[in-house]
């Protein structure tokens, strides 16, 4: 099951996730894009972005200067930051219906594309942003444009159906304008003329290449939603099915485009996997109906070397909780391959931003908790703040969600574990690490409430 409550809830996000302000001009309108050293282009707005948009206006223009309708239902698939639905809705404020869907699986860009309409001006009613797959949403939605920054690094399959997929779900005279890098622009426009999609116009710039296309407006092709079989579906996800051997124990995964940890089990994972070994099964509190938790799990290396390693599979719930989608569906996927228990998947972009979310996944706290987070550059305002830097949060984000008596496991790099060492305050106590291939792994029990009983 997926826990998922699009909200623009964003307490200590500012702080934490945007590193800077930057202005852009679109049609005559000055915007303020707050970015995210987590995001694409966190420096400012990114030359394929500017090039899109320079294209999108020409075809306005074009469209404005014959009396066409000009676009209604809008996607961007692919949003990061929301800079191009967010350009687009302002761009088409005056038409009666207006919807944008902003999409991207990182549910930091929902958040922060969320927070940078609001900041623009653009209201829910116009522009909503998702946490989702590309080409994700209802079943009988259709678009009359459709743009996008498409994500080089998605896997060609994944790329091969975007094209074809896209021309499907458009209405008629509807139209996709997609900028790519120069060096797969040869690959796309291959793509266009095998779905048999008409490719409107394609124009070069210094390195980007933009196309416009429209496709059969008949098909029968689907959004592409999440859910049980989301792999037997969109076979055109699975990047590969590795088997590796982690302190003895042989895992067998299927992995996805688009989800970080690739194809084999990194650094934070085999110190975790050690760190567990050294302490012994008994160190983890029984499960049972008290639930565990795996934040950020990557393909599921590390999920389902655990349920093995407890021996997890009869009555065991357990939720996935991070930032991407793809990773939390690919995990939940070979957890429920390897036994049939109780899984729930939450994306947040951290522990203290989805607590709420994850308590109710859960049904209350954890018993015990494992955290491989990404612990970004901190930003101005938090090196400003003693009380606002990641580890901080992350600590302050146990208390509500660990059981007591619970045992809390993060792996970092080795110089963000010695920076987030030093944060623990008072009430848990350290039970070990363990350091692998530049990645530590850290060991904590909740005893705060054992010793003020």
């Amino acid at each position: 099951m997926l826990i998922q409550k699009p909200t623009n809830t964003w307490s200590g996000l500012t702080v934490n996730y945007i590193n800077k302000t930057a202005p852009f001009k679109f049609r005559g309108v000055v915007f303020s894009f707050d970015l995210s050293h987590g995001l694409f282009s966190s420096a400012g707005v990114d030359a394929g972005t500017q090039f899109l948009l320079k294209i999108f206006s020409r075809v306005l223009d074009g469209d404005i200067a014959a009396h066409k309708p000009l676009p209604r239902r809008v996607l961007d698939a692919g949003c990061g930051t929301g800079v191009i639905g967010i350009c687009a809705a302002a761009a088409l404020s005056g038409e009666d219906g207006l919807y944008v869907r902003c999409q991207d699986r990182d549910e930091l860009a929902r958040l922060i594309t969320s927070h940078n309409a609001a900041k623009n001006n653009i209201p829910p009613v116009t522009l909503e942003a998702f946490t989702e797959p590309l080409l994700a949403a209802a079943a009988d939605d259709k678009w009359d444009l459709i743009l996008t920054n498409i994500p080089a690094k998605a896997g060609n399959t994944v790329l091969k159906d975007f094209v074809s997929r896209s021309c499907s779900l458009l209405n008629p005279e509807g139209r996709v304008i997609m900028v790519v890098v120069n060096t797969l622009a040869f690959f796309f426009r291959e793509a266009i003329a095998a779905c048999g999609a008409r490719l409107l116009s394609e124009e070069k710039g210094a390195g980007h290449t933009v196309f416009v296309y429209r496709g059969d407006a008949g098909s029968s092709a689907l959004p592409v939603n999440l859910g049980s079989g989301f792999l037997k579906r969109y076979p055109f996800y699975l990047r590969a099915s590795p088997a590796c051997i982690i302190e003895e124990i042989q895992i067998n995964l299927d992995t996805v485009h688009g989800a970080g940890g690739f194809d084999k089990p990194g650094g934070a994972v085999l110190a975790a996997a050690k760190l567990l070994c050294r302490l012994g099964r008994e160190k983890i509190p029984p499960g049972g109906d008290t639930p565990f938790l795996v934040h950020e799990p990557g393909q599921g290396f590390f999920t389902n070397w655990l349920l093995e390693f407890m021996s997890a599979a009869n009555g065991q719930k357990l939720v996935l909780s991070g930032r991407n989608i793809l990773s939390l569906e690919a995990a939940r996927h070979n957890a429920d391959i390897l036994c049939r228990i109780t899984i729930n998947a939450v994306p947040a972009v951290d522990l203290q931003l989805g607590k709420d979310a994850l308590l109710e996944a859960g049904g209350g706290q954890f018993a015990f908790i494992a955290a491989f987070p990404e612990l970004l550059p901190q930003t101005k305002t938090a090196k400003a703040s003693q009380d606002a830097d990641q580890p901080t949060a992350v600590w302050n984000s146990l208390p509500p969600l660990l059981a007591e008596g619970g045992l809390f496991l993060a792996a970092f790099t080795s110089s963000d574990a010695e920076r987030f060492d030093r944060k623990k305050p008072a009430g848990f106590t350290r039970l070990g690490s363990v350091k692998r291939n530049g990645f530590c792994a850290l060991a904590y029990q909740e005893t705060s409430r054992k010793n003020n009983s």
